[in-house]
Order: structure tokens, then sequence, then C-alpha cells
């Protein structure tokens, strides 16, 4: 009877070493082969229009997503579930946060890019554009190797484009050097401060997006009646209503100017800058 047994047992044996291997080179496949699919590409998301403008002008190829969406307040966002779930998948964020550090969002360091975390508003301002924007390129081709090429070119235009933009933006800024100006939203204070532009007033309260009260507003118009040339520069993204109470209440009635800070998701910045210079030009 044992001698019976021992074919059997190696047949047993023989058996099991060869699924062993069969199934261990069937594995071996599987795993070459998902190695040889393509990844998932990564995404690009931002938290403000401008920013997306701004990655717009170095990679269009690669849509970007903006979290805050078109006509939405920027004063009180809140992010969907869909937009928090992007945010943990570990795409690329590109941020400001000096202007979204009230968002409710829990970004992962290693795959955030924060642009302005010191500046209000620093896409406004030339110089500080000048300086994100290679930053902003090497963050995309760490990101997005196979557009190096693409990305280096498209930056080194760019400097040159924002350089001559900045000289046709200066020329209408003259106008406002030599007058002030009064303001409902501090927006453009930090473009105007760098090109010496006197800013008489700001009729928004240091609560970001309320109003200031009835005695900053009679003060705001007595010094208004001291600079009455003054330029009012309004906002197409904000509430402009101080603002208003002071061109009603000056002889005779100002006419506000609307510039638009913010742009929409997807709009080149250059093409942003360049409405609003239109506006300018169109208005001074």
């Amino acid at each position: 009877m044992q001698h019976l047994q021992q074919p059997q047992e190696k047949t047993m044996k023989l058996f099991i070493t060869l699924s062993l291997s069969f199934i261990a080179q069937m594995m071996l496949i599987t795993s070459t082969n998902a190695a040889n699919l393509p990844t998932k590409p990564k995404s690009i998301i931002v938290t403000l229009p401008p920013l997306s403008g701004l990655t717009t002008m170095l990679l269009p190829e690669v849509k970007n997503q903006c979290l805050l969406s078109a006509g939405a307040d920027p004063h009180h966002f809140q992010p969907s579930p869909k937009q928090v779930d992007l945010i943990n998948q570990g795409h690329l964020l590109i941020r400001a946060s000096h202007d979204d550090q009230g968002w409710p969002i829990q970004t992962q360091p290693e795959h955030t890019l924060d642009l302005s975390p010191t500046q209000n508003h620093a896409w406004l301002q030339f110089s500080q554009v000048k300086h994100m924007l290679p930053i902003l390129a090497q963050a995309l081709i760490n990101n997005f190797p196979q557009y190096q090429q693409q990305i280096q070119t498209r930056l080194k235009q760019k400097l040159k484009d924002i350089t001559q933009l900045e000289t046709t933006w200066d020329k209408q800024l003259q106008v406002l050097k030599k007058h002030g100006v009064f303001m409902q939203h501090p927006a453009w204070q930090g473009l105007f401060d760098n090109k010496n532009i006197p800013v008489w007033a700001v009729l928004e309260s240091e609560q970001h997006g309320h109003e200031q009260g009835p005695r900053h507003l009679e003060e705001a118009l007595y010094t208004l009646k001291k600079h009455p040339s003054a330029i009012l520069i309004g906002s197409t993204r904000h509430s402009n209503r101080s603002l208003e109470w002071l061109s009603r209440h000056h002889t005779p009635k100002k006419e506000i100017i609307l510039l638009d800070e913010l742009g929409t998701c997807n709009q080149a910045w250059d093409v942003l800058m360049r409405h609003n210079l239109d506006v300018l030009a169109g208005k001074l």
C-alpha cells in the first residue's frame, strides 16, 4: 500500500509546483501590463479665477478647475463635497492664501503651490506677476514634464509681454496719479501704491466685504470736496453702495469706473488686464 501511495504523492507535488509556477507567471504578466497602462493624468485645481488665468497662459493644454464658480461670492465660499474630493486626491492645487485664507479647505502641502502668501490681490501688480510666473512654470513642469518645452517657451514670451503691457498701463495711470482715487474695495491698492497713485479713501471697512459707517462716509465726502477731480474706482465683483452714495452727494455727480479684479476661469491673465486697461482708456 505504501508503494502505491508514493507515485500519487509525487504526482500531487508536481501538480502543486506547476500550479504555483503558473500563478506566479500570471501575476508577473498582470503586474507588467498594469505598469504599462497609462496613469490617470493629473489635474490642476485653482482657488481663484486669476490664478486660472496665469496657469492658462503657460499651459493651455491642461484645463484647470476653479473652486470659485462664476458669480460666486469669494467672501462666503464653501467648497462642495465634489471639490473636497478633488483636493484630497492629490492633484496640483494652486492658491493665493492671503486672499483665500478664510476658505474652509484642507490642503496637502506636498501638492499645493501658494503664489501669494503675503500680499492682497498680488495678481494685479505687474511686479508680483513677473515674480510668480517663473515659480508657477516650474511647478507645472514638475507635474507635467511632457510640456516642459512649451511651458519654458511661453514663460519667456509672456514675461516680455507683461513688461510691454505694464508700459501701456503706465500711460493710463498717469491720469490717476495726477488726480488720485477713491475706492470701494482695496483690490487695486497694491498696484496704485506701487505706481505712487494717491488713494484718498477706501470705503470698505476692515471687515472684508462690509461697508463703512456714516461717519466714515462723511469724512470721505469732505476729502472728495478737497480733491474734486479725484477718480472713483468701483468693482464689478463687489457692492459699490458706499461709492455710489459718495457720487450722489457730490456736485456734479461723479462717474464710477468699474474694474474687474477677478475675471473668469480659464480667461488668460493678460486678457483680463487688457480688458481693464480698455475700460480705463475709455473713461479717462
